[in-house]
C-alpha cells in the first residue's frame, strides 16, 4: 500500500476565509478533495483581517502560544499561527498585524496594490518554510499557488527551509497576467543571492519577479487547464514571460479546475426556488420565473434569458456583449441579467443598457453569491466571451445547471466545453475575439433554443452529465505528487 501523501498548499488566499477571485476557490477545493482521497492535504494563507474575523465565525480556531521570528531586509517580524479544521482541511493562518490585518488582501481597494507587498509575501515565503517544523509536521510536498507564494521554490532550494531537504515544491500559475513584479532592490527583502538577479532566473525587465522565481526554482510547475499550458509559451497569452517557459516547458503541465459539486448542485441548491435535474428539468422554468420576478424583469415573454456572472474587465471581453446584445433585446429575444463588477467604463456601459431597457436588462454590480446561484439556474445561456481565461469555472457552474454556455476558443473554455455542432457538445464556442463571431454564435444559439426544443433539452441533458468535480481532477494531483516523491 501507497504511504499517505502530505501536501501543504501556500496560497494568498482561499474560501472560505479570504478570497478575491477563482485562486480562492481552487486553493479551498482541491485539499478538501485531496482528503477525501486519503492525502493529508492542508492550507496556509497570510492572516488577514478578514480571514481571521472569518475563522472566528466558522469555528474553533486555535492559536498557537509560541511565534516565529521571520527576517526581511534586516528586520525582524514576529509571526504567530492559529489554525482551524473546516471540511476535514486543516488551514494555518500566519499572523503579523503590521502586515496582514488591513481592510484589503493586497491592495486598500481592487487593481492597487500596498506599497509593501515584497515585505508582506518575503515574510510568507519564510514563514511558510518555517512552519513543518513549528508544527512539527513536515510536508512531502508544498505546492504554490500564484504570484504572492512565488518565493516559496526559490528559498526551498536555496535551503531556506534546512528541516525540509526532502520536500520538493510544485508551483501552479493560475492568471499569468498578474506576477508580482518588485523593484529589484526587494531583492534584500527574500534575503537570496544577488547572483540569482540574472535574466535567467528572479530578474525580468529589470525588476524582481515572484511569478518568474516560482517558475524557475518549482520541480514542477501546473497550470489550471491544459490548452493555457501550451498558449502560455506563445507571445500571445505568455506577458512577457513565454520565453522563460519555453525554457522550462518539461516541467509544465496543465491539469483543469474543477468545482465544487456539493455547492453547486441544482438538486440540493438551497438559493434557487426550485431544484431540478437531468431527468426532470421543470424546475428550471420556475428558477427563470423567480429570477426574472426578483430582478424586475418581464416575465410574460418567451425571449432567451441571458446571464453573465464575471469581473468587468478587458480579459472577460464584455465589450463584446455591450457592443452585441441591443438588437437581439429590442427584438424581444434576449433577456440580459448581468452581476459584476470593475471597469468603471464597462460598469458604466452597462448601466446605460439596462437603464435604455427596463425590465429586459438589468445590471447587478458588485458580488452576491446567492444570486449568482439563481443567475445559474435561471438562465438559459451563460455568455463568457473571453480575450484569454486559463480555466474558467463559471461554465462549468452553468453546465451544471442546464445553462448552456457561449465561450471563446480559449484555455480552459476550449477545453471544457464542446460545440453542440460537434457529436455531444455542451454549448457554442467562437473563434477570434471579434464582434462578428460572437453574434453568429449567439444567433446560433438562440436558433436552436427558439426553433429546436427537443435539441435543445439534449444539450442541457449532455451538459448536466460532465464532470467537472474536484474528486475527479484531484487525482491527476496525486499522480504528479507521487512522481516527484517516488511513494
Amino acid at each position: 500500500m501507497a504511504r499517505k501523501l502530505r501536501v501543504l498548499h501556500a496560497a494568498g488566499e482561499a474560501v472560505p476565509l479570504a478570497k478575491t477571485g477563482g485562486l480562492a476557490d481552487v486553493v479551498g477545493s482541491l485539499p478538501r478533495a485531496l482528503v477525501e482521497n486519503n492525502t493529508d492535504a492542508r492550507i496556509v494563507i497570510p492572516g488577514y483581517k478578514v480571514a481571521l474575523e472569518a475563522a472566528k465565525k466558522l469555528g474553533r480556531v486555535k492559536v498557537h502560544p509560541q511565534q516565529m521570528h521571520i527576517e526581511a531586509g534586516g528586520h525582524v517580524h514576529q509571526v504567530g499561527v492559529a489554525e482551524i479544521i473546516l471540511n476535514k482541511v486543516r488551514y494555518y493562518m500566519l499572523v503579523c498585524p503590521e502586515l496582514y490585518e488591513r481592510d484589503g488582501l493586497y491592495g486598500p481597494v481592487p487593481n492597487e496594490d500596498y506599497d509593501d507587498n515584497a515585505r508582506r509575501y518575503s515574510v510568507f515565503a519564510k514563514a511558510v518554510l518555517a512552519l513543518p517544523t513549528f508544527i512539527k509536521w513536515v510536508p512531502h510536498i508544498i505546492h504554490a499557488h500564484d504570484w504572492q507564494a512565488g518565493l516559496i521554490p526559490p528559498l526551498l532550494e536555496r535551503g531556506f527551509g534546512n528541516d525540509l531537504p526532502a520536500t520538493r515544491c510544485v508551483f501552479s500559475i493560475h492568471n499569468i497576467a498578474y506576477q508580482g513584479t518588485m523593484w529589484h532592490f526587494d531583492m534584500k527583502l527574500a534575503g537570496l543571492d544577488w547572483a540569482l538577479f540574472n535574466h535567467m532566473q528572479l530578474e525580468h525587465n529589470g525588476q524582481f519577479n515572484y511569478l518568474k522565481a516560482g517558475v524557475v526554482f518549482a520541480d514542477r510547475v501546473t497550470t489550471v487547464s491544459r490548452r493555457y499550458a501550451d498558449e502560455i509559451l506563445t507571445p500571445e497569452f505568455g506577458a512577457g514571460l513565454e520565453e522563460v517557459l519555453q525554457h522550462h516547458h518539461y516541467k509544465v503541465s496543465g491539469i483543469h479546475n474543477g468545482i465544487d459539486t456539493q455547492v453547486w448542485d441544482p438538486e440540493n441548491d438551497p438559493e434557487i426556488a426550485m431544484p431540478f435535474s437531468a431527468k426532470d428539468l421543470s424546475g428550471k422554468k420556475d428558477c427563470a420565473l423567480a429570477l426574472r420576478k426578483e430582478l424586475g424583469l418581464v416575465t410574460d415573454t418567451k425571449a432567451c434569458l441571458v446571464g453573465v456572472i464575471s469581473r468587468l474587465v478587458e480579459q472577460k471581453g464584455l465589450d463584446l456583449v455591450l457592443e452585441t446584445v441591443e438588437p437581439y433585446v429590442l427584438s424581444g429575444r434576449m433577456q440580459l441579467v448581468v452581476l459584476g463588477s470593475g471597469d468603471p467604463v464597462l460598469e458604466h456601459g452597462f448601466h446605460q443598457l439596462a437603464a435604455s431597457h427596463p425590465g429586459w436588462v438589468t445590471f447587478w454590480r458588485g458580488y452576491n453569491e446567492g444570486l449568482s446561484h439563481r443567475i445559474e439556474a435561471g438562465s438559459d445561456i451563460f455568455l463568457m466571451p473571453s480575450r484569454f481565461e486559463p480555466c474558467g469555472l463559471n461554465q462549468m457552474y452553468s453546465m451544471r445547471y442546464g445553462t448552456l454556455p457561449i465561450v471563446r476558443y480559449t484555455g480552459g473554455l476550449a477545453d471544457t466545453v464542446t460545440d453542440v455542432l460537434v457529436d455531444n457538445g455542451t454549448g457554442f464556442t467562437f473563434g477570434p475575439a471579434d464582434v462578428g463571431y460572437f453574434s453568429s454564435a449567439i444567433d446560433r444559439a438562440l436558433g436552436l433554443f427558439e426553433h429546436y426544443p427537443k435539441e435543445w433539452a439534449a444539450a442541457q441533458v449532455r451538459a448536466m452529465a460532465v464532470d467537472n468535480s474536484w474528486q475527479h481532477v484531484s487525482q491527476e494531483y496525486e499522480e504528479l505528487y507521487r512522481e516527484l516523491v517516488f511513494l
